[in-house]
């Protein structure tokens, strides 16, 4: 090996040493070399001191030397006997691409994962993911315009102005009296009633009414009468124990006793506004300066959507002789506790009317099986799957199956699945062949001229009476019919999704479909001068759940 040594104390005559360095390696030679030796090196790559850096790239020395102390612009040497830091030009470049980053919005920590990326996939990954918060930023900052446009309209005198927070919340205990009141002001004697009967000693200071209503009413509400409570109830007590412990999440706002209604409509539209789920009941705590705080839990949901994930429907099964048998379907609530017998909360008209457990988890349709715990549905259009927890509970004499029901809008934002509940009406273990609803279809063929011809598909619609043409009920590119041929002698031809053309048959009033026995009432109707078709869609929402038909809607072609 050859060592170069340099006196730095004696005059250096730089000819003398390139003559000694031609062909020997400078660069395997200068890492030998001692830190005294090191400034030799200046002699042959041009080094900036932080100074001279500050200055080529518009950034202060101080904000250099704070990337140097996090390690993200560590400089090419440090004087030992000085402390001057040295920077090569070649520095330039990655100052270049931080100050890139940072205007990127990049944090210092992500810039220096960017550095050291040494893949193009990282550094796409990288991209990717700020790209996904910075399309959150706009998100949140829409909402907050909203929010802020609504309190300039409050403010302006438009509406009530309410502040609506998302916080934990204090657990109570209470004394509860639950019934479908007729009024509120009945619900509000019947607190009286419980003041009156409890024993003043374990009284505390709020009242509460809990509304287990999902949807506006003017009467009739299932509502908990509750008053707090700091011991336990009498032993001959008529009311129940209550101990009211709510989620981490529960949107709240503060009003007066006479602003309730208006507050019910601002926290509503507010949460709306904020992307959150409503996830159970509404909580009315009343203080005896008719302070009211109303409080409802919730979901916050994401603002990116996800990507579906398929869930796991291979477990094995195990039986559960309870959960064998029909079902009829009751109500779809948020939470099990505001499911009420006999008090139906939501007229949602669920794909699942009737619902049947086959023996040995057998599959049908949309149900794609179950094991015990465990309900797995399907679909094709688009293809996705799901697994369903579900409870058998005993009310009195019937027995109710409460099942968490993902949602998919909900679940692609991290949301809650709805409680739908059924009500067992027999125990007998059908087998597949008996549960489809089979129409008749032994029609004989009568003509009907004003339907021959080409249909294109235009709507899709509850009922044929809530069909409007100036608006759009359904996206066009979501309808799965989209087209029927009506010909001469009976026969039809019908294009679904991306399908192959299917042949039906047809006589005066029904569009008939042999092979899977189904027979769909046609009819048509003028609208401002525009001759418009509407066929019931019989899907397996009809043949396997038990769903009344919505209607398709054509117009001529």
């Amino acid at each position: 090996m050859i060592w170069l040594v340099i006196f730095l104390d004696s005059p250096v005559d730089c000819n003398d040493i390139f003559s000694l360095l031609k062909g020997i390696n400078i660069v395997s030679l200068l890492r030998e070399m001692s830190p005294k030796q090191v400034l030799a090196e200046r002699m042959f790559t041009t080094m900036y001191k932080i100074g001279e850096l500050s200055k080529l790239c518009q950034i202060p020395v101080k904000t250099l030397r704070y990337y140097n102390s996090v390690g993200l612009l560590v400089p090419d040497e440090v004087d030992h006997f000085t402390g001057y830091r040295y920077y090569s030009a070649s520095r330039l470049a990655e100052c270049n691409r931080i100050i890139v980053l940072k205007e990127l919005g990049f944090t210092l920590e992500e810039i220096k994962i960017r550095m050291k990326a040494n893949s193009t996939e990282d550094v796409i990954a990288l991209i990717e993911k700020k790209q996904a918060e910075l399309k959150n930023t706009i998100i949140q900052t829409e909402l907050r315009l909203k929010h802020l446009e609504a309190i300039k309209k409050t403010i302006k005198g438009e509406e009530m102005m309410f502040d609506v927070i998302i916080r934990s919340t204090d657990t109570l205990r209470v004394a509860i009296s639950r019934k479908i009141w007729v009024s509120k002001e009945k619900a509000f004697a019947e607190i009286e009633s419980i003041k009156n009967k409890l024993p003043k000693n374990i009284l505390g200071k709020r009242e509460i009414i809990i509304n287990y209503e999902t949807e506006y009413r003017e009467n009739n509400f299932d509502l908990g009468c509750c008053v707090e409570i700091t011991g336990r109830l009498p032993l001959d007590s008529e009311y129940e124990e209550k101990v009211i412990a709510l989620p981490p999440d529960v949107a709240m706002l503060i009003c007066q006793k006479q602003e309730l209604e208006e507050a019910y409509k601002a926290l509503i539209k507010q949460l709306e506004e904020a992307s959150c789920q409503i996830i159970g009941s509404y909580y009315e705590v009343y203080h005896d300066d008719k302070t009211v705080e109303l409080k409802v839990p919730v979901c916050k949901l994401s603002t990116v959507v996800n990507k579906h994930q398929n869930d796991n429907m291979i477990l094995p099964f195990e039986n559960d002789v309870e959960a064998v048998g029909r079902w009829k379907f009751l109500d779809v609530v948020p939470s099990e506790e505001q499911f009420y017998y006999g008090h139906e909360k939501s007229n949602q008209g669920v794909w699942l009317q009737d619902l049947y457990f086959l023996p040995n988890g057998e599959q049908f349709w949309a149900v794609a099986g179950w094991t015990k715990g465990w309900l797995f549905t399907s679909t094709d259009y688009p293809k996705r799957t799901y697994a369903n927890k579900y409870q058998i509970k005993t009310l009195g004499n019937k027995k109710l199956m409460f099942i968490h029901m993902k949602d998919y809008d909900h679940e692609l934002r991290g949301g809650m699945p709805t409680v739908w509940v059924y009500e067992k009406i027999s125990d007998k273990a059908f087998v597949k062949d008996e549960i489809q609803i089979r129409d008749n279809i032994n029609i004989p063929f009568f003509l009907d001229d004003s339907v021959l011809g080409t249909w294109k598909v235009r709507d899709f619609v509850l009922t044929t009476e809530t069909f409007d043409s100036s608006k759009q009920n359904f996206p066009e590119e979501g309808l799965f019919f989209k087209q029927v041929e009506f010909k001469k002698g009976g026969s039809a031809i019908a294009l679904y999704g991306q399908k192959a053309p299917y042949g039906l048959f047809w006589t005066k009033g029904f569009l008939l479909d042999k092979k899977n026995e189904i027979a769909e009432a046609y009819e048509i109707r003028v609208l401002d001068s525009v001759e418009y078709l509407f066929i019931e869609w019989k899907s397996g929402d009809y043949t396997f759940g038990g769903r009344k038909p919505y209607w398709y809607v054509f117009i001529r072609t």
